[in-house]
């Protein structure tokens, strides 16, 4: 296996500079008439909402000051446009148990959102638009009536922060299309070739839009009759692509997590797979610090907490993923 150190320096992902692709560090996006960074937020929409328990994240974990501006600046380009006509349910905020990742997502029609990712590189000054010409592709291709964009914020609270912002279409895709807008390396033809013998279908697609090494991504939905069945034959696509066998404890944990389904993401970038992801939808509570123990994440229960009592929910889904900094472990909450 290919593999480098993890969080407990036992467990791996497949690229030690995986965790650098689809990002750009958070000084080089220059940005026009950013708001300052944490404003006010005093009523109860969902916007607000949203935006306090990310917040109470960014604060804790020590975002730098470029990525709070980055962030404000999607915010009020993308969020705050789109979030009155937003889909119900597509408004997304993922924490790592960690916090060391936060990303913040929300979906409405193809034609507004295509318009705002204009709108939200020009205020980037983003000189390289081939991604947003990739989006627009995408989007003619697959004609979906709804898409999503997104924002990231990585390594919160480490000495090298990076930032990324990208879009989400959900839509099957014949492998032909996948073929055409994936990166090109050995991986990407691995991944294909055990999905086709596995008659697995690329079922969503996200990239970034920022042009520096930019993060492509195929979803699949992994239905192998119970769902223990296909939480393993997900951690099998792990096997087949070199990551290093989880711990026992965490394996065990992950496959006996009670949740409604199981869904695959890989992540590709310029020079090969970036990451795997398990995703488990409407986990039973208690799950995500379980696995992050398993998986010897630190998990702040506190924070989370926090989230959870600002948003009036409680976790979407789970994300078990193998990544450049080990095995990790993301909460997601939609509204």
């Amino acid at each position: 296996h290919r593999a480098m150190a993890g969080a407990r320096g036992t467990q791996a992902s497949k690229q030690g500079s995986g965790a650098a692709r689809g990002s750009a560090t958070s000084d080089s996006i220059e940005l026009e008439g950013a708001a300052s960074p944490f404003p006010n937020l005093t009523s109860a929409s969902l916007s607000d909402k949203l935006k306090k328990a990310a917040y109470v994240v960014l604060f804790e974990a020590g975002a730098s000051q470029d990525q709070l501006q980055f962030f404000e600046a999607w915010l009020k380009v993308v969020f705050d446009e789109a979030v009155h006509v937003a889909t119900p349910g597509g408004t997304v905020l993922k924490v790592a148990s960690d916090l060391e990742t936060l990303e913040v997502s929300i979906q409405a029609s193809r034609e507004l959102m295509l318009r705002l990712a204009n709108r939200f590189l020009e205020a980037c000054n983003v000189p390289d638009l081939r991604m947003h010409a990739q989006f627009v592709q995408v989007e003619m291709e697959l004609q979906a009536p709804e898409v999503s964009l997104w924002c990231r914020l990585k390594r919160i609270g480490c000495a090298e922060q990076s930032v990324d912002a990208g879009f989400y279409v959900e839509r099957t895709m014949e492998w032909l299309v996948a073929d055409i807008i994936l990166p090109k390396s050995d991986d990407q033809e691995a991944l294909r070739n055990y999905a086709m013998t596995d008659r697995l279908v690329p079922q969503g697609y996200a990239a970034s839009l920022l042009p520096v090494e930019p993060e492509s991504m195929l979803m699949f939905q992994m239905e192998h009759g119970t769902l223990k069945s296909s939480i393993l034959a997900a951690f099998f696509v792990f096997k087949s692509m070199g990551f290093a066998k989880p711990e026992d404890a965490a394996l065990n944990v992950v496959t006996n997590v009670n949740a409604l389904k199981c869904s695959l993401l890989a992540g590709f970038g310029p020079k090969g797979l970036t990451r795997i992801v398990i995703r488990l939808s409407n986990p039973s509570a208690g799950a995500a610090e379980d696995m992050a123990i398993a998986c010897g994440s630190t998990h702040r229960s506190d924070i989370l907490e926090s989230v959870e009592r600002e948003l009036e929910v409680m976790p979407h889904f789970l994300e078990y993923a193998g990544e450049a900094r080990g095995y990790t472990v993301t909460v997601g909450y939609a509204l």
